[in-house]
């Protein structure tokens, strides 16, 4: 729900601002470069999010105010989002709804030792997400097992918040860690594979070399330029739709990724320094 030029202007002269995001992990980190312009300006910015994600955006953030407790004056960027059909990056939606218009940059985490400390005997593995939020960005379930059976040895990490289904793997996270260990793995993994999700927007702002399986979305909608993604999407009529979907809910595009164009990419993703679209 875009907001007229007065509120805008109210918005741009704020020296408080509270703003609320919580549907979806990804969508808070894309909207991290919005609320640092904020901040850059002198405004006090306050995020208003899950409370199982506040503990770690507090240590990453500490010129933000995070916490899970709204007050009457919070924006709220979930409801005027939910419904939008993409037309440009979502961190340019998000700099639209709250008046920036300053060049905004890639989301970047840094990641304290201590997080990642654990993990270190991991750092040559490939870790792997099957998860997505929709049906349009699920990969189906033969293809993921088909890959899981080819990288088992890489070594293979799966990551994620449940375990079903079960693929084979040499290590099986999903739903064991917390978001400060998931972010401490992905700084010392070789390889991310994921689909359009909220770990891809952690792993490309923690920076490991990452290949992102697409459905109908564009993917410079959701990948910064500068952020280490190989995106594969689909080389149809009808992709990218953005959420204008004319097929019946078969999903074509993401169905079309096969196995062998995400295994065909794994050499490119780890030697690009920048975003790469690629249409299979």
């Amino acid at each position: 729900m875009p907001r007229d030029g007065a509120s805008q202007t109210r918005l741009s002269e704020a020296s408080y601002l509270s703003v609320k995001r919580c549907h979806g992990l990804g969508n808070v980190i894309l909207l991290l470069p919005v609320l640092e312009r904020l901040v850059e300006r002198g405004v006090k910015v306050h995020l208003v999010t899950m409370p199982q994600w506040v503990p770690t955006l507090q240590k990453l953030q500490p010129n933000l105010i995070v916490s899970d407790q709204s007050r009457p004056d919070t924006i709220d960027l979930d409801t005027p989002t939910n419904a939008m059909q993409p037309q440009q990056h979502r961190s340019a939606e998000f700099a639209a709804l709250l008046g920036v218009h300053e060049m905004l940059t890639e989301p970047r985490l840094t990641i304290p030792t201590e997080w990642s400390y654990p993990f270190l005997h991991w750092k040559s593995a490939i870790a792997f997400a099957p998860e997505a939020g929709h049906p349009s960005r699920q990969w189906p379930t033969e293809y993921q097992n088909q890959l899981t059976h080819k990288l088992k040895g890489s070594p293979l990490v799966l990551i994620g918040t449940t375990r079903q289904p079960e693929f084979p793997c040499d290590l099986d996270t999903r739903a064991d860690l917390e978001l400060d260990e998931l972010l401490g793995l992905l700084k010392v993994v070789r390889l991310v594979i994921c689909m359009d999700s909220g770990i891809l927007h952690l792993a490309a702002a923690v920076g490991p070399p990452t290949i992102c399986i697409f459905g109908g979305i564009d993917p410079t909608f959701r990948i910064h330029q500068n952020q280490r993604v190989v995106a594969l999407h689909a080389k149809l009529p009808c992709c990218p739709c953005n959420k204008n979907e004319t097929c019946d809910q078969r999903f074509d595009c993401i169905k079309s990724i096969t196995v062998e164009a995400v295994l065909d990419s794994i050499e490119d993703s780890l030697t690009t320094t920048a975003r790469v679209v690629r249409q299979v």
